[in-house]
């Protein structure tokens, strides 16, 4: 069961886009995709309506969600796309498409995410530098 106060109206034109807990959503209605019911949002502002998967990587995906899971976990695992697409019995162009997929909706949330920082301290754990190796002297016979 979903919570509908975590939810937003993706509509830009709509006053309570981008607001969540508004009181501005309701349900209506559910429709399957790959098997598994997923629920309709509509606005009562501007009366669009939308899934609850809209503004997530699997919103208009081919794939289901457990496939788009394995994939991003084999990635972050350190495993390649040749290598992710062979255990998952899925092309490498599709794995790199939902890479990449993952990559867009990453850069989103965390571009919403750390917004208006004011840092006074930044710590830097692990600086790691090069430093030029001098060339050995080595005396000829």
């Amino acid at each position: 069961m979903i919570t509908i106060s975590d939810y937003f109206c993706p509509n830009e034109e709509c006053k309570c886009y981008g607001l969540r807990g508004q009181g501005n959503l309701v349900k209506a209605g559910t429709y399957k995709n790959h098997g598994v019911d997923r629920q309709l949002l509509k606005c009562k502002i501007c009366q669009s309506r939308f899934s609850e998967t809209r503004n997530t990587i699997f919103f208009g995906s081919h794939y289901s969600e457990t496939t788009i899971q394995s994939i991003i976990r084999s990635v972050a695992e350190g495993n390649g796309v040749r290598a992710t697409a062979r255990m998952l019995g899925l092309s490498k162009d599709s794995v790199n498409k939902v890479i990449l997929m993952a990559g867009k909706y990453s850069e989103t949330v965390m571009d919403n995410l750390l917004k208006n920082l004011y840092l006074q301290e930044c710590q830097m754990d692990e600086l790691w530098s090069f430093i030029s190796k001098k060339k050995r002297w080595t005396k000829k016979n």
